[in-house]
């Protein structure tokens, strides 16, 4: 189960899972990041050609001893 609804359509979006609540912002063309309760990530995908990178930085948090257990 997975549902965005738009805040702001286009930009702002709250996303219901079941693995809880997240915020993200921005668009495909930019870039989006995501907030939520396993931290914040970034995605950055070019259009029509299945190309992208996405960035957690929770994967840094826990590196440092912070973060969830386990998410290096």
């Amino acid at each position: 189960m997975y549902t965005r609804i738009p805040i702001i359509p286009g930009i702002l979006y709250i996303n219901l899972s079941r693995s809880g609540i997240s915020l993200s912002f921005g668009s495909s063309t930019t870039g989006r990041a995501t907030v939520g309760k396993s931290g914040v990530s970034l995605n950055k995908s070019i259009g029509g050609f299945r190309i992208g990178k996405s960035f957690s930085f929770s994967k840094i948090a826990a590196l440092f001893g912070r973060g969830k257990q386990g998410d290096v």
